[in-house]
């Protein structure tokens, strides 16, 4: 049976970009569909700094809906909503003041993916935090879903005005060029190291691994 593979980066244009999370797109892009969603065949959505959280809902209640084994590929950065502190992917248009209304909140990645066959969705996550809510996520993990095999890092902010680089997802990009994709578990380990390896010494992946 064919796959389904969604690829989203997004992060906020100008000074609250903590992460360039679209530069990994073009290395996942070149990989070929079968061997991102590691099936025989494959239909790729990809998404580059999305500006409206709607349309982003839309294509991705479309690729939940799908039959089939789902992989979700996201690059980008967390951030709470003023009145419910509840984590949000920001997208382009994202500020501190606006997430409310210009991110797309965590929980609706949740909620589509949630009525899907048990071990039918892979997610592989590089997301930075801001300080706020690196915090949160100190007490509060970030859920997405129990029926999903969730893999990745969640990384705090970089240093004041730095924008890091999703060097986990271009590890992952990387290895996947090759033509072979390992068992998820062995991916995320390789992607890992790989990130280490390619920013010693740079904290490039410290962080939460989601494993």
């Amino acid at each position: 049976m064919p796959g389904t593979v969604l690829l989203l980066a997004a992060s906020p244009v100008g000074r609250g970009c903590l992460v360039d999370a679209a530069s990994v797109l073009p290395v996942l892009a070149a990989v070929p569909p079968a061997v991102l969603s590691g099936t025989d065949t494959a239909n790729v959505v990809e998404l580059a700094d999305p500006l409206e959280p709607q349309a982003v809902l839309t294509r991705l209640r479309a690729a939940a809906a799908a039959p089939g084994p789902l992989t979700v590929y996201v690059a980008g950065q967390l951030q709470l909503d003023r009145r419910q502190r509840l984590p949000h992917l920001a997208l382009a248009r994202t500020t501190p003041s606006t997430v409310r209304y210009t991110a797309l909140p965590w929980h609706w990645i949740r909620e589509e993916l949630r009525l899907r066959p048990s071990g039918a969705t892979t997610l592989l996550l590089d997301l930075h935090a801001d300080h706020e809510t690196w915090q949160w996520l100190r007490t509060s993990p970030l859920d997405s879903g129990r029926n999903n095999a969730v893999y990745g890092r969640v990384a705090p902010p970089p240093a004041r005005r730095a924008v890091a680089v999703p060097s986990y997802m271009r590890g992952v990009a990387t290895i996947l060029r090759s033509g072979h994709r390992p068992p998820p578990d062995e991916l995320h380990q390789q992607a890992l190291a790989r990130a280490a390896a390619d920013a010693p010494g740079s904290g490039a992946v410290t962080g939460a691994d989601l494993v």
